[in-house]
């Protein structure tokens, strides 16, 4: 069998073309193997739900009658790790399908009740509020108007532009 001479650098090209193509993609053109794109989809659920589960805990925390006195108690521990602490013994941490706190929330949420002063919280005593929570100057932030801008007048259809 007689095969043509155009064949053999052909198809050296056509794989040469083909692993530059592979390293181009996988380098920068955002290509990523099925594991790495599984670990990647992994990272992002873990982190949603860390998320979602760290909002439920301060909710739950906020719900809670002391939730004034216990904020201002939070916010005295010096440490992230005796805060995490705190809401893990409180058991705001524990989600409804579960009886154990995940460190991940925990932590997650005593950072976001650190942001919040004992103030603004309001006071609840048997489910009743008896003092409402007041909002801090930096709770509030500062937009400047924003000119309306009105769109220009479209002229008819058919309208002679020489005739006005």
């Amino acid at each position: 069998m007689n095969t043509p001479e155009w064949i053999k650098p052909a198809a050296y090209g056509a794989v040469a073309g083909g692993i530059a193509v592979a390293i181009v993609g996988f380098m920068w053109g955002g290509w990523v193997t099925g594991g790495s794109a599984e670990a990647r989809a992994q990272a992002a659920a873990d982190t949603s739900r860390t998320d979602l589960a760290a909002a439920i805990c301060v909710q739950n925390f906020l719900a809670d009658e002391g939730a004034r006195e216990n904020l201002a108690e939070i916010k005295q521990f010096a440490s992230a790790s005796q805060q995490r602490t705190f809401i893990e013994n409180g058991g705001w941490a524990v989600m409804p399908d579960s009886e154990a706190v995940a460190r991940p929330t925990a932590t997650l949420c005593a950072r976001m009740l650190s942001g919040l002063e004992p103030i603004e919280l309001p006071v609840v005593e048997d489910g009743e509020v008896i003092e409402e929570g007041e909002v801090t100057e930096g709770d509030v932030p500062a937009v400047a108007p924003q000119p309306v801008v009105e769109p220009p007048a479209a002229e008819p259809v058919g309208a002679d532009p020489a005739a006005q």
